[in-house]
């Protein structure tokens, strides 16, 4: 079962994509901030990231950067999920290395159809 780790700092937002990957035959971990989704990222080696830009403790770039500088983990697929949808922010994403970036308000079944291309 593939494991799929959220980063949102909104409980609403997190409990909404936690129901729809478990009932997606997904296993989920959620953290609250860029820092704690950094820190869980190590600890149980996702499959994906989901993540958030605006955090507090650490931003979804920041923490970004940090698990891409990071050999043991850089290799695990991002996906942004955010209200910011500038086109500066999509760039930035990209430099960083983000697989997809997905702008909120969002489409549950366009989440999954993007997971599971990317995980396949």
């Amino acid at each position: 079962m593939k494991k799929i780790l959220i980063v949102d700092d909104q409980p609403q937002i997190s409990k909404i994509l936690n129901d729809i990957l478990v009932k997606s035959g997904y296993k989920t971990e959620v953290a609250f901030n860029g820092e704690q989704g950094y820190l869980k990222a190590l600890e149980v080696r996702p499959d994906l990231i989901i993540m958030d830009i605006m955090m507090p403790v650490l931003s979804g770039f920041d923490s970004t950067k940090k698990i891409k500088a990071n050999s043991e983990i850089s290799h695990i697929p991002i996906i942004f999920l955010s209200a910011k949808g500038q086109d500066s922010d999509k760039e930035d994403a990209a430099k960083l290395g983000v697989n997809y970036f997905i702008t909120k308000p969002f489409s549950t079944k366009n989440v999954i159809e993007i997971i599971q291309k990317i995980l396949s």
